[in-house]
């Protein structure tokens, strides 16, 4: 019997971990249609005040395939379409929950512009925001923005969507 009780205990555990993986394999977000609303904004240096540069709304389908890579809460999908675009980039103070994530990325583009971003997401199975802080330095001159996004879930795709 204590040989039996090893054994049990070890297949307990990894029943435990393969349910565990299974369920971290499925994104937290519904698949289907997103309502997302998008802005765009920077600090004037000269005013201090905060200008809106762009609002977009747009109606977007997320596919469960596009969900199931967690895309809003892994932060080397930021890194890697930065480094395709020629930047060199590195992240720091990744935080992850099942709900949310944060992390820092710096990155050198190919012009030599610096910039250093923190982002924020969180996510539910109905509800997805993002805040992404940016200070951008070119040539000695610097900007602050910020891409503010609140996406909802809407139903399922129509045909007029883009898919991811």
């Amino acid at each position: 019997m204590q040989r039996i009780m090893p054994t049990l205990r070890l297949a307990v555990a990894a029943s435990i971990a393969i349910h565990a993986l299974a369920a971290h394999a499925q994104s937290v977000m519904q698949p289907g249609g997103w309502d997302m609303h998008a802005k765009i904004s920077a600090l004037d240096p000269e005013t201090g005040e905060t200008k809106t540069l762009s609002e977009s709304p747009m109606k977007q389908c997320l596919s469960a395939a596009f969900l199931d890579k967690d895309p809003y809460l892994m932060p080397g999908i930021d890194k890697e379409k930065m480094t395709q675009r020629g930047a060199t980039c590195s992240l720091a103070d990744e935080k992850r929950t099942e709900s949310s994530a944060s992390w820092k990325m710096a990155c050198k583009l190919a012009d030599g512009t610096l910039v250093d971003m923190t982002i924020n997401n969180s996510v539910s199975k109905h509800a997805f925001r993002s805040d992404v802080r940016q200070l951008i330095d070119k040539g000695g001159k610097s900007v602050q923005m910020q891409i503010a996004m609140k996406s909802r879930y809407i139903g399922d795709c129509t045909k007029d969507m883009p898919q991811l």
